[in-house]
């Protein structure tokens, strides 16, 4: 359904609200946008790559941080007369921070957002986006629900998106929770917008310093594509149908195994005469107990990279020992379709890591 009202976004500079963004102005060529703006230079880029579309986006200064947004007066009248769809994106993604520093931007963030939309004057949908670790430690099939923090968190930011998700429940709006999973690629070719986690992890393993993983070879790692995730918050924004539901934007059963991602990573970078003569071993897949004792004997008498190395996979690695499935139920009634098959784009994505080196000659951001 195509709503007449305007469009409030945060995050519209990042890897998701970017993309939303210019999916809904295509979708829609009557649809005009509020978009908040935190850092001007980032926006430029933004509405140079936007074209024409940016000519419909209305640039707000202000900050999520801050009390109502930090938004000055007379744009916040506007917003709050002319505004009827929330989209906000806005999000810390470091899995590094402390919780005080995650809770600033993902929780008090979404806290402010809440609020402003709740002081306009008609608001027909607060959409969140989420992740799909607000599942954090927990183990098993994962429902498109709130499914408690009971488990446990394995880093802040698991922690302060699952409490960012408590203020959105309850805060008397029409909202729709989106949860992503880790998002790789744009689409199935491999073409890579954000280096992240998985990757980093990747280039480890690349360079020949993962002697050992925490896992099962069977546990299930879920990663989506930007694009199935950007598109399908374009169009849940708008859908009666997604008001008051939690919508896993992930690849569910269709995830390939930890197995198969690292032995297909090593197939892929096998390919190539000079990887092969460097000898690298396939990493060893084994329990988090043995993994622990690995870890530990490399902080005692490992070298300082080795060393480095761990710690920065350290707020991310865990979750490969936690098997999980997210179900893609919900989704799939409301997008009509079953999310993209990482069997499509896994090999090409590494061959596009592998082409821009981890995007250092591409310009990926980190």
């Amino acid at each position: 359904m195509t709503r007449k009202r305007k469009i409030l976004i945060t995050g519209a500079s990042g890897l998701v609200g970017e993309a939303v963004l210019r999916r809904m102005l295509a979708d829609d060529p009557k649809l005009e946008v509020f978009a908040l703006v935190r850092n001007e230079l980032r926006w430029k880029l933004v509405s140079r790559r936007l074209g024409a579309l940016s000519a419909r986006v209305a640039p707000i200064s202000g900050d999520v941080t801050l009390p109502g947004l930090g938004i000055e007066a007379d744009s916040r009248r506007r917003i709050e007369s002319e505004t009827g769809t929330v989209v906000h994106a806005a999000a810390d993604i470091s899995f590094s921070r402390s919780v005080e520093e995650s809770r600033r931007v993902n929780t008090a963030g979404t806290r402010n957002a809440v609020e402003l939309a709740n002081s306009c004057h008609d608001v027909e949908r607060f959409l969140f986006v989420s992740t799909a670790f607000v599942a954090g430690r927990a183990t098993g099939t994962i429902l498109e629900r709130d499914n408690g923090g009971e488990a446990g968190f394995v880093n802040a930011y698991e922690q302060s998106k699952y409490e960012a998700e408590a203020w959105v429940r309850e805060a008397g709006l029409p909202w729709t929770i989106v949860r992503p999973s880790t998002m790789v690629c744009r689409n199935a070719d491999g073409g890579v917008q954000q280096i992240n986690a998985v990757h980093r992890a990747l280039r480890v393993y690349h360079r020949g310093l993962a002697a050992m993983i925490p896992g099962d070879r069977g546990n299930l790692l879920d990663v989506i594509t930007s694009g199935y995730v950007s598109d399908a918050i374009a169009g849940l924004a708008f859908d009666d149908r997604a008001a008051g539901k939690v919508v896993h934007l992930c690849s569910g059963r269709s995830a390939l195994s930890l197995g198969e991602l690292v032995d297909t990573a090593y197939e892929v970078w096998s390919e190539h005469p000079d990887w092969r003569r460097r000898g690298v071993e396939r990493a060893i897949i084994t329990d988090p107990a043995t993994y622990e004792l690995f870890e530990r004997a490399v902080h005692e008498t490992g070298d300082a990279r080795l060393r480095a190395v761990l710690g920065s996979l350290s707020h991310f690695i865990p979750q490969l020992a936690l098997p999980k499935v997210f179900d893609t139920t919900v989704a799939e009634s409301l997008l009509d379709a079953p999310p993209p098959a990482p069997s499509t784009y896994w090999k090409p994505m590494l061959r596009r890591l592998l082409e821009y080196n981890w995007g250092q000659t591409e310009g990926v951001a980190a």
